[in-house]
């Protein structure tokens, strides 16, 4: 469990400070407590003990539970009520919940990426005064609190980085008779893949259907296959629209993109277009699997001995790059990102964002991030990184993976209108996938219904939101 303290002397020397400047949100910081830990406590202290009610995944809220019973002993501030719904399902509950301006959730737990959705909606309550009251910062490895940001404000503390790294299996790629059978047949080492031509040809070299063993773990379902495109869309050098708003998926790297998507399918288990992560993180853990990309949490399950029949066999680190632009560029994705986000029409808002930051803290999130059992919540913070906890929990290998990947970290579509957008493309890669849409076409049919959604949405108001959008595309093309 998370420990505080703050000291007699602190707490005497605080009181007058309540009393003057932090009586709202915005004023002086609460600069008499030592840490930010005690400075959100001292702060939270200030607008009355409350339980608080949101929406959040259980798989989620579990291991934080420990953490909030701590600032609930403090502050006085703890949850109440909660609606349990899947992070998949959240976005579009929220959405009817900001249409209708309830001030049923205190807080949300959801895909960071329906930031600019709802915020434009009128649902989000920025953040910024009550960060500065309590002088607290989201200490995040490399840029990635700029996800939580949505035209100069804040939106959203994160609890979860869920940013893709690569995984590969050691014990397949170091075996000598897998070398020589690589060596021979491509002409070049065996190795930890650095492109997706690499990956693809050591997928299909070392699987072995007749063992279940596929070349590829990632996934290709509707919902998800989307985040696997992005990574090869952007690493080929493309991006999702010009300045005027229009759609520019339908380009030569959108192309090459598309291309290196579908050709998975020549390695991956037959049935699994349809799958998603409750179907494909049992493959990679009980080992059928010999490369793929996934959420970072993945490898805190792998390295579980109580859960993983592949314990100390992967290798962990960078998501393959592309060459098609004519430099190497590299580009992991983070999607969904789960984040805490707090309602504007709540009567209870300035708890819900002082527990949000309270959960939201490096120190804090340590027990959260590296619990054994509920491996939803996963590494983000700098303090996460050398943390030894949080190290044995990943392995030393899979945190170096997640510090290189969060800084060639990139968004979906960082957009209001998200979902649609989302759904739009992954229902093309998806027909296409199976065979109902011929791959030729499938860009050039999601270019006409991005447009289309541009129209209903406005495209004034969306070129106002591309910035924020681009602020948070990585400015190096591989890692320091």
């Amino acid at each position: 469990m998370t420990k505080f303290s703050i000291s007699r002397r602190t707490f005497m020397e605080g009181g007058v400070g309540l009393t003057v400047a932090n009586l709202l949100p915005g004023t002086t910081p609460l600069a008499f407590a030592a840490s930010m830990e005690e400075r959100t406590i001292a702060a939270a202290k200030t607008v009355g003990a409350a339980d608080v009610s949101g929406m959040i995944w259980s798989p989620y809220l579990v291991p934080m539970q420990p953490v909030i019973a701590d600032f609930k002993k403090a502050t006085g501030i703890g949850v109440g009520a909660v609606q349990d719904i899947s992070i998949f399902d959240t976005p579009q509950r929220a959405m009817a919940e900001a249409l209708s301006r309830s001030p049923q959730f205190d807080f949300i737990h959801i895909d960071s990426n329906m930031i600019p959705s709802l915020a434009s909606a009128g649902y989000l309550e920025p953040l910024d005064a009550y960060m500065k009251k309590a002088d607290f910062k989201i200490e995040a490895v490399g840029d990635y609190a700029k996800f939580m940001t949505y035209k100069g404000q804040t939106y959203g503390i994160p609890t979860d980085g869920n940013v893709h790294i690569q995984y590969v299996r050691k014990d397949l790629i170091e075996d000598p008779d897998n070398k020589k059978r690589f060596a021979d047949k491509h002409g070049k080492e065996l190795k930890f893949p650095e492109t997706w031509e690499d990956e693809f040809r050591i997928q299909q070299t070392l699987m072995d259907p007749s063992k279940d063993l596929y070349g590829s773990g990632s996934l290709r379902n509707r919902a998800n296959g989307p985040t696997w495109w992005y990574m090869m869309f952007y690493s080929a050098g493309g991006f999702t629209f010009d300045d005027d708003m229009n759609a520019t998926l339908n380009t030569p790297a959108g192309q090459y993109a598309v291309d290196i998507y579908l050709q998975e399918k020549k390695v991956a288990h037959p049935e699994s277009a349809g799958w998603g992560t409750p179907q494909m993180i049992p493959r990679i853990a009980q080992g059928h699997v010999v490369t793929a990309q996934y959420w970072d949490g993945t490898a805190r399950l792998n390295e579980n001995p109580a859960k993983s029949k592949t314990t100390g066999k992967w290798l962990y680190g960078l998501v393959p790059g592309s060459d098609f632009s004519g430099k190497r560029i590299h580009r992991s994705i983070s999607s969904p990102l789960a984040a805490l986000l707090v309602n504007k029409y709540s009567p209870r808002k300035a708890q819900a964002a002082y527990l949000a930051m309270w959960l939201g803290s490096g120190k804090n999130s340590i027990p959260i991030v590296s619990d054994p059992v509920n491996t939803f919540n996963d590494a983000w913070a700098k303090e996460h990184m050398t943390s030894e906890l949080v190290r044995k929990a990943y392995s030393p290998g899979g945190i170096k993976a997640i510090e290189a990947n969060f800084q060639v970290v990139s968004p979906p579509t960082y957009l209001t209108g998200y979902l649609e957008f989302q759904d739009t493309l992954g229902k093309n890669l998806s027909e296409a996938y199976v065979g109902q849409l011929p791959a030729k076409d499938v860009l050039k049919k999601t270019d006409e219904e991005w447009n289309k959604i541009v129209g209903r949405i406005g495209r004034a108001k969306l070129k106002q939101e591309l910035a924020s959008y681009k602020a948070l595309m990585p400015k190096r093309n591989v890692p320091a």
